[in-house]
């Protein structure tokens, strides 16, 4: 109505009306736009966005939070050196992972999959996406609201072991501008090699969905590059993916005996894979998709000054597959499970993916051959306080005379007994036959079994249980780390090691308990949980009776 007002008082102003009287009109225009919008009226904020379902989004609003709140107490020189020196995630930047727009009608899954999009992005500490007012002709402004992370990550390493030294320092940006993009520089030397690394990535390139990834890295025995391009699934219903990804990469390997280092060798792998997914049916809460795809992958391996066993048999499994997913949506906001004092968005819906590829010396394969993978998952909510979350994957190689089969299985129950207070349980099962020997099973540090160092039982079977009581606390350090606490159990064995390696890791099965610290970097946009327990081991070597402190880097609890 406005604009059809001012182009008739564009066209006539010149045969009757003064310029005054333009002016006048446009001030009475003005002053009832800004009106209408006085008349919006605030809403109480609620995560139910379907009471709002079908009305016109007419205003989207940003409210972009600093690192650091300064109004908390405890807030010292560094919180405000921090925000200063921090740039807020720009509004374009957030603009770009936004999945409605003004003037659509508000539908309440594209409200809900933006926040938990806005959630994968590490820069973001917290996101809200709320209705927050309620206009005439049955309209609304939704308001994005978000908490940044600290996102400038120093990396400074020194240590010195066996009378060898080595040195690592870098430097990380996971918001370049306020951009969302990631950069990192790292330098690492030891008495073998000296390396430089950069890495550039971009998880949303120009609000098109599509992902940037590219790392290079110049070693004195080698170099290593990757360049990955990608445009996933997004959101539920997306209707096509893609990605091309082309890795070589040079890593050494080492082996263990008991904990302790007796082999090691360089592993280096040439990948390549171009793959294409398209939606094939849909509704309201599930989807199911299809893939297909080309994959080179060969993998060669050679001696370093370190090698004493040898080193494992080259090979290529390069294939075409075709695949299919099954995903259903019933994500839950919920607190507590992997983390804490944060939100985590968990699909108690299910999730299965099956795979069939076919090996062909066409693409570089050793010989013809087959793979089969399948896989599930499924999170449950038994009752308001209980939840069971599963998994389980089987993998069947044939090529040749190579006959591999991989089954792996874990299942996670967690009983909250109050909101600080919390019983999680824990069981693994895999089983290996005729796995490489770069890709055995292992138990030991940060893959289980706490109390005993990394690697310490190796083989192509194992089993692993824990209990653990967590509570987490309110106590906050400086607004640096969130405390937790935990006292936890771990039972466990590898078996079936195969003859050619070095030694044997035993056949004892390993008991251990221990307490410890969880520091929670609460603004940080890595998320780095330290894991500082005091364990003791039963079982295995002599070594290892007394009590030890051990210091973990996860990012799970």
């Amino acid at each position: 109505m406005d604009v059809v007002v001012l182009s008739m008082l564009k066209m006539y102003s010149h045969i009757f009306l003064s310029p005054q009287t333009v002016a006048f009109v446009l001030f009475l225009l003005l002053s009832n736009t800004a009106q209408a919008s006085d008349m919006c009226k605030a809403v109480t904020q609620t995560t139910d966005f379907h009471t709002y379902q079908g009305k016109t989004i007419v205003r989207i609003d940003f409210v972009r939070n600093d690192v650091f709140d300064l109004e908390q107490p405890n807030t010292y020189w560094f919180h405000r050196f921090a925000n200063r020196s921090h740039i807020i995630t720009t509004e374009a930047t957030l603009q770009e992972d936004i999945l409605f727009k003004i003037g659509e009608p508000l539908d309440a899954e594209s409200l809900a999959e933006t926040e938990r999009l806005l959630r994968t992005r590490r820069y973001l500490r917290k996101v809200e996406v709320r209705v927050t007012h309620q206009c005439p002709d049955q309209q609304v402004i939704v308001t994005v609201s978000t908490w940044d992370n600290w996102s400038l990550l120093p990396k400074v390493s020194l240590s010195r072991e066996g009378g060898e030294s080595r040195s690592t320092f870098g430097l990380a940006e996971d918001n370049l501008f306020g951009t969302g993009n990631q950069v990192n520089l790292d330098y690492e030397h030891d008495s073998e090699r000296t390396s430089y690394l950069l890495n550039f990535r971009s998880p949303n390139m120009f609000g098109s969905h599509w992902g940037l990834n590219t790392r290079y890295a110049d070693k004195s025995d080698g170099e290593s590059y990757l360049i990955a391009i990608e445009k996933p699934f997004y959101r539920l219903h997306a209707p096509w993916s893609f990605a091309l990804t082309l890795d070589h990469d040079s890593q050494n390997i080492n082996e263990y005996l008991l904990g302790d280092e007796v082999n090691e060798f360089q592993k280096q792998q040439n990948y390549f894979e171009i793959q294409a997914g398209l939606k094939l049916q849909s509704e309201k809460d599930w989807v199911q998709r299809v893939f297909m795809g080309a994959t080179h992958n060969a993998v060669q391996f050679k001696q370093t000054p370190d090698t004493f066993f040898g080193t494992p048999l080259k090979r290529d499994l390069s294939q075409l597959w075709l695949a299919w997913q099954y995903l259903q949506a019933n994500y839950r906001q919920m607190f507590n499970i992997y983390q804490f004092n944060r939100v985590e968005d968990i699909n108690l819906g299910w999730q299965a993916d099956v795979k069939l590829a076919y090996l062909t010396p066409v693409l570089g394969a050793d010989e013809h051959g087959w793979q089969v993978k399948t896989s599930a998952y499924k999170a449950t909510e038994l009752t308001t306080d209980d939840y069971l979350l599963t998994s389980a994957s089987v993998s069947q190689l044939e090529q040749a005379d190579l006959s591999q089969t991989l089954l792996k299985s874990h299942l996670m129950w967690v009983h909250k007994l109050d909101p600080q207070h919390s019983l999680v349980g824990q069981l693994t099962y895999q089983y290996g036959n005729d796995l490489f020997r770069d890709e055995r099973l292992s138990l030991g540090g940060d893959t289980g079994l706490r109390a005993f160092p990394l690697y310490y039982q190796t083989g192509e079977r194992l089993a692993l249980a824990t209990m653990e009581y967590r509570y987490y606390s309110s106590l906050s350090i400086a607004q640096i780390f969130d405390v937790g606490y935990a006292t936890f159990a771990d039972v466990g064995r590898t078996w079936g090691d195969n003859p050619d390696l070095p030694g044997s890791s035993g056949d004892q099965t390993l008991y251990g308990i221990g307490a410890g610290i969880r520091l929670l970097s609460s603004h940080s946009s890595r998320g780095t949980m330290i894991h500082i327990d005091l364990t003791k081991a039963y079982g295995g070597d002599d070594d290892l009776s007394g009590v030890e402190w051990r210091i973990l880097a996860k990012q799970s609890f």
